[in-house]
């Protein structure tokens, strides 16, 4: 007898293509995507690359666009979640030996309209330890929009 599939709640699948899209983006932009949903105890990262030789550890928000409102999807994006994020970083680091390279945390966010993608915006160094201590890259710089 044949089992039924059940579906993915709308929310999953609606992050998950939101974490393809934006792995294409890092791809074409020349990353290496290292690791995608990569699960460690302390936490889960969406996606793992290299830019050049520093470690880039991207957290991918999605979100639909909603007529009237303006709120982007990198505000749900809480102290808690980046303190797992960072762990889970910590983790990932030692698990590959530990490298002596610069890292940076991404925010990646995007947004789908009724018709498929609609905006995606790339802010490098947005969070993070090297953010707060002023290691790494500035959070002044803007965000990189692909389509424009």
């Amino acid at each position: 007898m044949k089992r039924f599939a059940r579906k993915k709640a709308a929310h999953l699948r609606l992050g998950a293509a939101g974490e393809r899209a934006a792995a294409r983006m890092l791809e074409y932009a020349g990353y290496e995507i290292l690791a995608r949903d990569c699960r460690m105890r302390s936490g889960e990262l969406d996606i793992v690359a290299r830019d050049g030789l520093r470690l880039v550890f991207a957290e991918v928000k999605t979100r639909r666009l909603r007529p009237g409102v303006e709120i982007s999807p990198g505000t749900n994006l809480r102290a808690a979640q980046k303190r797992r994020i960072y762990r889970a970083a910590s983790n990932y680091r030692k698990k590959i030996g530990n490298p002596c390279m610069p890292y940076r945390f991404d925010l990646i966010e995007v947004i789908f309209s009724r018709f498929g993608l609609y905006a995606m915006f790339h802010r490098k160094g947005r969070f993070g330890a090297g953010h707060a201590a002023g290691h790494g890259v500035s959070g002044n710089i803007a965000p990189v929009n692909y389509f424009d």
